[in-house]
């Protein structure tokens, strides 16, 4: 018996080479966008009018907070992500079900070759230079073009990788931002992006679909989108934005047109201390999409500035400062109406993920 314990210790203890390991397929993440926005319009009921991020004046609150798992490997891939806060409140509120609007993302695909991928389900917006999460974004509030054009989409889509530079999608959609079918019929979207050099980005995105709720009506509308991303150094980056789109008008007599333009400015002085400027102008005078009931519609100039302290890699405390200009009366003040407003936001965004946990 001794020698049998003994041998058992010379197994155990004997040395095993190490042989690395693959990554696991499994990814989680989580993420949460605190914030405190002063509106010097103070709107009575505390909701600021035609935005949905930081969406709450003089109100502490969630902007928005998401946990993710993800699955990845040569074949297949999947991820599913619920999420809460007043973003989704705001952005979510005309989904009939309660319960889909908990759902940031629900999506499942599949490898056809090393080269093009199709999945289907609840997927982030095609459209538009920035992200949902405030995180990733050069300027802590989004963009009316970017506030205006889908964050996410239901439907199925095919991506091509034709090489290191060029990428394409093709995508087949229930509409423009639902999760829930509308109507009868089916939308259809394309995204080009190309990266001639590592830091320089051109992207297309575009639209085409039916916007009627009536089954037998159609009001087609047709959006475009491109931007161009450029790295000057390490310093400093550089983002041009234009969008246009028409759309048949609702009581079918013309057709209105959307025009937006954007440019953005970063400064990163280090690793913890980032500077931003935008501005911005878009025109949706038909109010297609963001009715306003005034005579010149949905006009608006806006300039802004945020303000990045980065104490960690996953932390992010912001200051932004931003203007709105109108030419018709569009902003509540109380009980009367002004051609703008003037708002200041502060937050402190967390992005946990596997960088931060390790590998």
């Amino acid at each position: 018996m001794k020698k049998f314990i003994g041998w058992i210790l010379c197994i155990l203890t004997f040395p095993v080479p190490a042989y690395p390991q693959d990554p696991s397929p499994f990814d989680f993440s989580a993420g949460i966008d605190l914030y405190y926005a002063y509106d010097f319009n103070k709107p009575a009921n505390r909701d600021r009018q035609y935005i949905t991020q930081a969406a709450r004046h003089n109100e502490f609150n969630l902007n928005w907070g998401f946990v993710k798992a993800a699955f990845n490997n040569e074949k297949i891939r999947a991820n599913l992500a619920l999420q809460t806060g007043t973003y989704p409140q705001f952005n979510y509120v005309l989904e009939p079900n309660e319960l889909t609007r908990m759902i940031a993302e629900a999506n499942a695909g599949v490898r056809i070759t090393d080269e093009l991928w199709i999945d289907a389900g609840i997927m982030p917006g095609h459209i538009g230079y920035e992200s949902t999460f405030s995180f990733d974004n050069e300027m802590y509030t989004r963009s009316l073009l970017s506030e205006n054009t889908p964050y996410y989409q239901t439907g199925i889509q095919l991506s091509w990788a034709i090489n290191d530079q060029f990428d394409a999608k093709f995508l087949v959609l229930n509409g423009w931002q639902n999760i829930s079918e509308t109507n009868n019929a089916k939308s259809v979207g394309l995204q080009l992006n190309f990266r001639p050099l590592d830091d320089i980005e051109l992207n297309y995105s575009n639209y085409l679909g039916n916007e009627s709720t009536e089954v037998n009506q159609k009001k087609i509308r047709f959006y475009n989108n491109f931007y161009a991303r450029f790295d000057l150094d390490e310093a400093f980056h550089i983002v041009a934005s234009v969008d246009y789109g028409t759309q048949e008008e609702w009581d079918g007599s013309d057709q209105g047109h959307i025009f937006g333009i954007m440019g953005l400015f970063q400064f990163r002085a280090n690793e913890k201390f980032h500077l931003a400027a935008r501005i911005e102008h878009f025109n949706d005078s038909k109010e297609i999409l963001v009715p306003t009931g005034t005579p010149n519609g949905f006009k608006n100039t806006n300039v802004g500035m945020t303000f990045d302290y980065i104490p960690f890699s996953y932390v992010k405390c912001r200051v932004e400062a931003r203007s709105y200009f109108s030419p018709d009366e569009i902003y509540n003040e109380g009980e009367v109406n002004e051609t703008g407003t003037f708002v200041l936001v502060g937050s402190i965004a967390i992005n946990l993920n596997r960088e931060v946990f390790g590998k």
